[in-house]
């Protein structure tokens, strides 16, 4: 349509070639039919719509060619090296007759015009600034190190993922219900009915159960309801007991009063170990509830009682999450985008320092149906032992851990600030001196982001393979991974799986056996050709 516009009305000007019009006349005249049908609504499903921009692309880069003269120079026309196609409507005097009944024309302006056409239009609707369309920058193009750095450099996520606060330590003040008292100046029954008895205080238990990750929605007091007292014909009514669900992995301490006070005055209580939850469903009474009273035998003998108090206790809970595998590294060392890439736990992944600021632990589940629980650790450093950055609260999660994954970014350029040795013997000094048991467990290092090969990453990596073997004497696995592009990811989680489990069988498929139908039975054995000995 627009070539049409344009070749037909000698709008081309002398810069144009006369061949060039000619060929682009020709070209438009098959387009006309199928642009009418676009132009008529069905733009969206027109099966010639590749084909028509593909024309108006051609005709463009025609013109373009074509063009010499500067704007505002001689010839008959615009000038075409400042051509722009514009859909003017339907009722403007620059639309061709022969292209008016399509409901639009396309003409050629010039940029200039355009612009200022723009702008006044813009200030008439009122539309904001940013509604303008910003210019095409041309220039030389970019290496492969600027494009490997833009693309790791400027990531970012999709859509925000915000991290629920967890608690995993908790002070608990439980009271037990006390007992209901029998009704005054009533003997009790034989029967065990009347009011000469009192109902039983309620009991508080403590229920472990997976739906629960953490003490953030625990109260810190909990209170059963005592038992009701006798009245009129009906003893006294036993209260219901008080379940209290933790998560799996709780460890319950009793908190005992040493005798001593601070110098503020303040008692001193020790804690001491009373329970601790390791499977779905185990229950612990912490505190039980009072027996009910009786009235007497006979008046004469007065042997009534009254209700007994309920226990009241102070304990500690504290949470050592249930993993097998558990990740520890620095800061920003890609551990949580390594632990979303391999499980289906999906939490927040910043590029800051920190931005894990709890744990998280995802499930692999592998094809026999054996799964295996790694735990995600925030950022370790330098004396975490010590409680520096509350690096105890943070190892405690690696109690239960059959084995550790140190996790180090190998993406250090050729000037590097620290050594990858020296990192990975701290991470595991430190572990250790915050729990002897974990000198005992086996361990691994995986190297992350290492798609950055600008920064010698692979460099980086088999350096550490090579001095780890001749430190230790002995061949510590040493994986390298790419969570962003899922590099090494299988050999990671078979890794993980071999050093928890050595002695397991891993399930690998059959190679399937190929059927041969054509071959038909033949002769088993038919007569023998051979040389006969002699008698």
């Amino acid at each position: 349509q627009a070539t049409v516009g344009v070749a037909t009305r000698g709008h081309c000007g002398p810069s144009v070639p006369s061949a060039l019009a000619a060929a682009m006349q020709r070209a438009c005249v098959g387009l006309v039919p199928r642009l009418a049908g676009c132009l008529a609504g069905t733009h969206g499903r027109c099966q010639h719509q590749a084909a028509c921009l593909g024309a108006r692309a051609r005709v463009l880069r025609g013109l373009a060619a074509g063009a010499a003269d500067p704007p505002g120079g001689k010839g008959g026309g615009s000038s075409s090296s400042g051509s722009h196609i514009h859909f003017a409507d339907q009722g403007s005097d620059d639309v061709a007759p022969s292209s008016r009944s399509l409901g639009r024309a396309a003409v050629v302006k010039e940029p200039w015009k355009e612009s200022e056409s723009r702008s006044d239009l813009r200030e008439a609707h009122g539309m904001p600034e940013r509604a303008r369309g910003s210019a095409l920058h041309t220039g030389p193009d970019l290496t492969a190190n600027q494009v490997v750095e833009a693309l790791n450099s400027t990531d970012m996520e999709s859509y925000p993922r915000l991290q629920k606060p967890f608690v995993d330590r908790l002070w608990l003040d439980v009271k037990a219900g006390n007992g209901g008292n029998p009704a005054p100046n009533v003997n009790r029954s034989p029967t065990l009915k009347g009011s000469g008895y009192g109902g039983h205080g309620g009991a508080v238990y403590l229920k472990a159960t997976h739906l629960i990750e953490s003490y953030l929605d625990i109260p810190q007091t909990v209170k059963a309801l005592p038992g009701g007292d006798g009245a009129g014909t009906h003893r006294g009514k036993n209260s219901k007991d008080f379940c209290l669900q933790v998560p799996v992995g709780t460890i319950v301490r009793q908190r005992v009063y040493s005798g001593e006070r601070t110098s503020e005055g303040r008692r001193i209580y020790l804690p001491q170990f009373r329970y601790q939850f390791l499977r779905s469903g185990d229950t612990w009474v912490a505190a039980k509830g009072g027996i009910g009273g009786v009235g007497p035998q006979s008046f004469k003998k007065r042997d009534s009682r009254r209700g007994t108090a309920g226990e009241r206790a102070k304990l500690e809970l504290e949470l050592r999450l249930l993993n097998d595998c558990a990740l520890v590294g620095m800061p920003n060392a890609g551990k949580t985008s390594l632990l979303a890439a391999m499980s289906r736990s999906h939490t927040r992944i910043g590029p800051e320092e920190f931005s894990t600021t709890r744990p998280h632990v995802g499930v692999i589940r592998y094809r026999d149906r054996l799964e295996i629980r790694v735990c995600d650790l925030p950022g370790v450093k330098r004396g975490a032992h010590a409680d520096k950055d509350m690096g105890r609260r943070i190892l405690r999660h690696t109690y239960r851990a059959r084995a550790l994954a140190i996790v180090i970014d190998v993406a250090r350029g050729d000037r590097p600030e620290s050594d990858t040795l020296e990192e990975v013997e701290m991470l595991r000094e430190e572990a250790c001196r915050y729990d002897p048991l974990n000198r005992e467990k086996p361990w691994m290092v995986v190297g992350t982001k290492c798609d950055a090969l600008h920064r010698d990453a692979l460099f980086h990596l088999d350096s550490l393979h090579f001095r780890l073997r001749a430190r230790h004497g002995h061949e510590v696995p040493v994986v390298g991974t790419s969570a962003r592009f899922g590099l090494g990811l299988t050999r990671l989680v078979q890794s993980i799986r071999r050093l928890i489990f050595p002695e397991s069988l891993e399930a690998v498929r059959r190679v399937p056996g190929e059927t041969v139908d054509d071959m038909l039975p033949g002769v088993l054995h038919g007569p023998y050709r051979g040389h006969l000995p002699s008698l």
